[in-house]
């Protein structure tokens, strides 16, 4: 057992009691740990590699992804971490989410990049504001990644906030022009953070987010060299009523995808779901900083989203190949297999595989494999 999975073992072994704990303590601690904890958990490379089994595999735009499932953004902002998700047995991996410029995100108080966790809801709440090293950066490092098979490199993509549509549009082909350079194998524009003014994802089909979908659309989409699918990313506070209309919209502009979705900041209609002893600090958090929800709180909207998207795609009847991409209380091969039910056979996790990983350290994808009914449907290239 390496020291890393050793901590991350410690640390969920001692999780409740942060319900008999201060607030603001809990979240002081908890940050400062994950700021730490986060940069070496990214390079402890695991001595022996799996290799999930090829029934489990998933065809998707051309690639095969070993697994039906892999890390969302946000787990390795500055794009290290593939070689070690890759020896795991990762589906993928995605770096960022990265903006032009390189970004500070937010601090308060003295605390850079303020979370915490609600270890009995099998939750967690962050108020990160996208600190990125910025897609130069970013994109020059994945360039130099020697790639596994079957185990896709992604990037994370967002347009600069509070940037000009006339200057951040620009700056955001760019830096998808650079990862393209790069070799990635997919990118995801990330339209949905909430950590951040004026980017807390869409409710509609708003003329600013047209606008720059049919900027990507006519200016990268239209002059790719190569098949580099781009899928959108959307939150799952998105209204049902609304994704016909924006499936609709990436379905004529030729994106490639849609993921559903980032975090959520419907604080009023989530605490009814939150554990009567995670209340306090979930009260305290979400008063203090806002923020974005994740994990299990967000597993019936997620899939939800995703069951209206499918419907919604097979009603526009694409001529080209469009998937949706499950993100937000995934943990689990039951939450797998529920997503292939409603027709989505990609996922990804972030608090429910740290969950996982706190208790079978770099053998989470080993034991994940090891649940999964191998008759999960799959998708055809």
């Amino acid at each position: 057992m390496s020291v890393i999975e050793l901590l991350a073992k410690s640390e969920f072994a001692l999780r409740t009691v942060s319900s008999m704990l201060p607030p603001s303590l809990v979240v002081r601690s908890f940050t400062a740990a994950r700021n730490v904890f986060l940069p070496r958990f990214a390079v402890d490379v695991p001595r022996q590699s799996f290799e999930p089994p090829q029934d489990q595999s998933v065809n998707a735009w051309g690639l095969q992804f070993r697994m039906p499932i892999w890390n969302a953004a946000g787990m390795f902002k500055k794009g290290h971490g593939y070689e070690m998700v890759a020896a795991q047995g990762a589906g993928a991996f995605v770096a960022g989410t990265t903006t032009s410029r390189a970004r500070r995100g937010n601090i308060v108080r003295g605390i850079a990049w303020p979370s915490t966790q609600y270890p009995l809801s099998h939750s967690a709440s962050n108020w990160m504001g996208l600190p990125n090293e910025g897609h130069a950066t970013v994109a020059a490092r994945l360039a130099k990644i020697q790639k596994v098979d079957a185990c896709p490199l992604v990037a994370s993509v967002s347009a600069e906030p509070g940037l000009e549509a006339a200057v951040a549009l620009p700056e955001l082909l760019e830096g998808m022009r650079r990862y393209d350079d790069a070799g990635v194998d997919y990118i995801e524009l990330n339209e949905s953070c909430p950590n951040v003014p004026g980017h807390a994802g869409h409710a509609s089909v708003d003329d600013e987010l047209l606008r720059r979908l049919d900027t990507v659309a006519t200016q990268f989409l239209a002059q790719r060299r190569r098949r580099l699918p781009v899928v959108v990313k959307l939150s799952t506070d998105t209204s049902l009523e609304q994704l016909p209309e924006l499936i609709k919209a990436l379905v004529e502009r030729s994106f490639d995808g849609v993921i559903l979705g980032n975090t959520s900041t419907r604080y009023n209609a989530l605490r009814e779901q939150v554990h009567p002893d995670d209340r306090k600090l979930f009260d305290y958090f979400t008063s203090m900083y806002g923020g974005g929800i994740s994990g299990a709180l967000l597993r019936a909207s997620s899939l939800a989203s995703c069951a209206a998207a499918v419907r919604a795609v097979d009603n526009c009847g694409p001529h080209h190949e469009f998937n949706v991409i499950r993100c937000g209380g995934v943990a689990a091969a039951d939450d797998i297999a529920a997503s292939a039910f409603v027709g989505v056979h990609l996922n990804q996790w972030y608090v429910g595989y740290f969950e996982a990983f706190a208790q079978h350290g770099h053998d989470v994808y080993r034991e994940l494999s090891a649940c999964m009914r191998p008759t999960l449907a799959r998708t055809e290239s």
